[in-house]
């Protein structure tokens, strides 16, 4: 049995996937399993990944129609041997010792996940998420998804830890979502009694291919909602009433600044409408909720008029307004 299957989801990326299995295949932990999942890739990544199980029996590929990202996945978690489980996209790659790390420190701290630091590379510079100071912080599950709601420490990102593979026997990764990664990891956390964290950066976040498209919001960026009300609804569901109110304002705030990109770009679905109309109805009966005044002022705006609170976002102008207006704002009838 492996210490660690390493599983790769694979589509579109023959002018990057063997940057990223070399870097898996030279690791300096040997002990491992290469799990490359060709999620029906139309060009030669399948046959590249052919080509590496040929050359290295530690290699496993699985071929399968074309799922997305979080099914390639799950067929991975599958098939998985390894005491722990890790992720790594296929355009990234990892530096040659990441997997003897976390694992080293998995095993010191007797944790149920590992987790290290990561940089952006793009064409013209690098990005470095941490001050890499090499500092190992240790802690229970709580820790973890409170760091999790704070971006500190423990990060909503899968492919920079390993797991135990106990943690992935009942959770999966919702297929035809985007931000896969919001909608479970706060169920690993969860799960896992011990967690530690690694100030040093060893994963490579390859950002060149975004710098080449137009960043477009689309209506399935709403999925990120989706996923963070499931996040607050485990917390109620699991009592964890210390971690509620950052929750929610961490909810509100995506929510709005969600809401208002769908109000620049045009976007004005039954989704927009029914996000809106439920956001209005929980806000409302539900006023006691220990949010920020900001966001309190917003959801009052956005009660009147879609229109005035996207105009009051744009032009910064929401706290004057709401504060001159504030008997009408909450006493007039959503429009």
């Amino acid at each position: 049995m492996p210490a660690i299957s390493v599983i790769v989801p694979v589509y579109k990326v023959e002018k990057f996937i063997d940057r990223c299995v070399e870097s898996i295949v030279n690791q300096t932990l040997k002990d491992i399993e290469i799990i490359l999942v060709d999620d029906g890739s139309p060009d030669q990544s399948g046959m590249m990944c052919d080509g590496w199980a040929e050359k290295d029996e530690r290699v496993v590929v699985i071929h399968k129609k074309n799922g997305g990202l979080s099914d390639a996945r799950n067929y991975g978690l599958d098939v998985a041997t390894g005491d722990y489980v890790t992720f790594i996209d296929s355009d990234d790659w990892i530096d040659l010792d990441m997997l003897e790390v976390l694992l080293d420190a998995a095993r010191k701290y007797q944790a149920d996940i590992a987790e290290c630091s990561w940089r952006c590379i793009y064409s013209n510079r690098i990005e470095e998420e941490t001050d890499n100071t090499g500092e190992y912080v240790v802690g229970d599950n709580i820790f973890a998804l409170r760091g999790e709601i704070e971006w500190k420490y423990f990060k909503p990102i899968a492919c920079n830890k390993i797991y135990d593979k106990h943690i992935f026997e009942d959770i999966r990764f919702p297929v035809g979502k985007l931000h896969e990664d919001e909608f479970t990891t706060h169920l690993a956390f969860y799960k896992a009694r011990r967690l530690v964290y690694i100030d040093t950066s060893k994963y490579n976040y390859d950002r060149t291919r975004e710098e080449s498209i137009t960043a477009v919001f689309r209506e399935k960026n709403l999925d990120v909602i989706e996923a963070l009300q499931s996040r607050l609804d485990f917390f109620y569901e699991k009592g964890l009433v210390e971690l509620q109110p950052q929750m929610e304002n961490l909810y509100f705030h995506i929510l709005l600044d969600r809401l208002y990109k769908c109000y620049v770009y045009g976007i004005r679905t039954e989704r927009v409408k029914k996000i809106i109309h439920d956001t209005n109805e929980k806000y409302f009966l539900n006023m006691g909720l220990p949010l920020s005044p900001q966001w309190k002022y917003e959801l009052s705006i956005l009660k009147v008029s879609y229109g005035l609170f996207a105009l009051c976002r744009k032009y910064k102008t929401i706290d004057k307004i709401v504060r001159k207006f504030k008997f009408v704002l909450y006493g007039t009838s959503c429009c």
